[in-house]
């Protein structure tokens, strides 16, 4: 009987400390719970801003600063597809269509997340690295906004992260060219399956071309394997690849590139190469038709000294050589056209050197209408040295390039550049020189309107131009212009522009009228008149979406008060799925200096 009442002891003490194992596991898995909760409410809050509220402005570490030293713990991730509005509460409508979109959107995968992280668990703490990292997250095509929320763990030196995303809707589709001789209609999905593949495919049907339709596509992944490299394929037949020459052109090629994440990185570099071959498609005459095929290869490597620095010094220098050869298998055989550098071989190797220091500001109202933006603030100091072969011409090259950006606290930011670049051969040969800045005001609040203004200025001169192009006016500095049959030295030009950023809303559609005025000087010492002066005076729209991966619209009239032929006219234009959205990159593959 003792022996019995002693087994049932023991027994009912096993139950009682199984028990309270199993009730302190509960209780810290519901304390985990709550905590990734609580952090993921603020996340979502920090996502969800309305446009009443007052505008962003803020150094991208600034909040992760007191937890600097902590040991990160854990890394959750929470995701929230495209109904997860940025303006806070939707109409019913809204909510509705975005119940639709849900059954054929595929929310970001917490796999593909991770592979955008270069933040780790058991690690120190790094508020630059979580800033730099949220900031690479918005960057991708298939991701709205990025927030990390910090938890500190009670009575220790450790931390938990959780890492909040919202996609954007990754569908998209326009129809465009000309209606209804020759539609050409998209189709594309940036994030196929949620796993940060894109897909796009392109049909032309066109009336007056032999074949009648011809094809495009894409295939992209973004972080290749969790490598940070983005690994693109295609092959089209609509001139919509890499193309150096007039007509139009097929291609297929392949590349892989991986950015400087972060200053924290130790490496950046990327591969590619295409092919390319005019097509007839267009039935022209043998002798006016330009028969030509090339190759393009391009391979880049670079090292960046000092990632192991202490947290605040983001001064860093980086080394990176590249490679490149674009060479023709069939050249065109027209001897108007044979001397002209885009068909003639050019090859070359190019070593640079960086120093650059930049942090970033978060803001709004710049380019896109109510997300988080990302503004730049340092200094970037490179100067690059190769040697090249174009047009038969074998020279060194040399160049020194300078840049500074400045982002204030109240949100105004602004950019200056400095550029020189020459050839030398029989003393300095296409020497070139550029200076030029661009100056952004905050975003002012007038009730529930945002105003930002910009302002730019550049200034281009060419010395001793040998295989260079001549300086040209073309849509990127006068919309609707082209003024391309001067042999122009020298070339300055201005543009002002004010967007108004109003809260009108159809279908999750923001409005955005804008004016603009655009100058441009050209100083050609051969012509009658040496000093050519054009004018461009814009009134527009953009319209965007942001729950979209589809881009801006923009609706603009432009008047010209003198052209090229000395006449004034209206030019009306619409763009479709313009990409505004690009914070910037800490450093970039070494080239040759670019001026048109």
């Amino acid at each position: 009987m003792a022996k019995q009442n002693l087994r049932a002891f023991f027994s009912l003490f096993i139950l009682l400390c199984v028990n309270q194992i199993l009730f302190a596991q509960n209780e810290n898995d519901t304390t985990k719970s709550s905590i990734t909760q609580k952090a993921l409410e603020k996340g979502m809050d920090l996502i969800s801003r309305s446009n009443r509220d007052s505008i962003l402005v803020e150094k991208a570490e600034e909040k992760f600063l007191p937890y600097e030293g902590k040991i990160i713990r854990n890394i959750n991730v929470e995701n929230f597809g495209f109904e997860f509005s940025i303006y806070g509460a939707k109409s019913p409508i809204i909510q509705k269509v975005g119940k639709i979109g849900n059954k054929l959107h595929t929310n970001t995968r917490e796999k593909t997340i991770r592979q955008h992280l270069f933040i780790k668990p058991n690690h120190l703490l790094n508020p630059y690295k979580l800033g730099d990292n949220e900031r690479y997250l918005r960057d991708q095509s298939f991701i709205l906004e990025s927030r990390i929320i910090v938890t500190p763990i009670e009575g220790t030196d450790s931390v938990d992260l959780t890492v909040v995303t919202r996609d954007v809707f990754s569908f998209g589709g326009s129809i465009g060219g000309t209606i209804p001789t020759s539609p050409l209609l998209k189709v594309y999905n940036a994030n196929l399956d949620g796993r940060g593949q894109g897909f796009e495919f392109n049909l032309l049907y066109d009336l007056d071309r032999k074949p009648k339709t011809g094809i495009a596509l894409a295939y992209t992944k973004s972080s290749f394997l969790g490598s940070f490299a983005d690994f693109t394929a295609y092959f089209t037949q609509l001139n919509s690849g890499i193309s150096a020459g007039e007509e139009k052109e097929h291609a297929i090629g392949i590349s892989l590139d991986r950015p400087l994440v972060s200053p924290y990185s130790k490496f950046a570099g990327g591969a590619g190469w295409s092919q390319n071959w005019s097509k007839n498609v267009d039935s022209r005459p043998d002798s006016l038709f330009l028969d030509y095929k090339y190759n393009i290869m391009n391979l880049w490597t670079g090292y960046n000294f000092g990632s192991n620095k202490t947290l605040q010094d983001r001064r860093r220098e980086f080394l990176a050589i590249r490679v490149f050869d674009g060479y023709f298998i069939n050249q065109p055989s027209q001897e108007d056209v044979i001397d002209e550098s885009r068909y003639n071989d050019s090859k070359g190797i190019l070593a640079e050197f960086t120093v650059y220091e930049q942090d970033f500001f978060k803001t709004q109202y710049v380019y896109g209408f109510g997300r988080t933006e990302d503004i730049p603030s340092g200094y970037n100091i490179s100067t690059t040295w190769g040697y090249t072969t174009t047009m038969g011409y074998s020279r060194p090259y040399g160049d020194i390039n300078i840049n500074y950006k400045k982002a204030s606290r109240n949100g105004s930011f602004y950019e200056l550049n400095l550029n020189g670049a020459s050839y030398l051969r029989k003393g300095i040969e296409d020497a070139v020189l550029q200076a030029g800045g661009t100056y952004y005001t905050q975003a002012f609040s007038l009730g529930k309107y945002k105003i930002r203004n910009s302002a730019s200025l550049i200034y281009t001169h060419l010395y001793n131009r040998l295989t260079n192009e001549w300086l040209t006016i073309r849509g990127n500095l006068i919309p609707g212009l082209r003024v391309e049959e001067v042999d122009a030295t020298k070339r300055t030009a201005f543009g002002f522009e004010s967007s108004l950023f109003t809260p009108w809303s159809l279908l999750g559609f923001r409005i955005a009228p804008f004016t603009s005025y655009y100058w441009a000087k050209l100083k050609c010492f051969t012509c009658e008149n040496k000093n050519q002066n054009f004018q461009g005076i814009s009134l527009g729209m953009r319209i965007r979406n942001e729950n979209l991966i589809f881009g801006t619209i923009e609706l603009k009239s432009t008047f010209i008060p003198t052209d090229d032929e000395g006449d004034s006219k209206f030019v009306f234009s619409l763009r479709k799925n313009l990409r505004f959205r690009k914070s910037d990159v800490f450093v970039t593959e070494p080239n040759l200096i670019v001026y048109n």
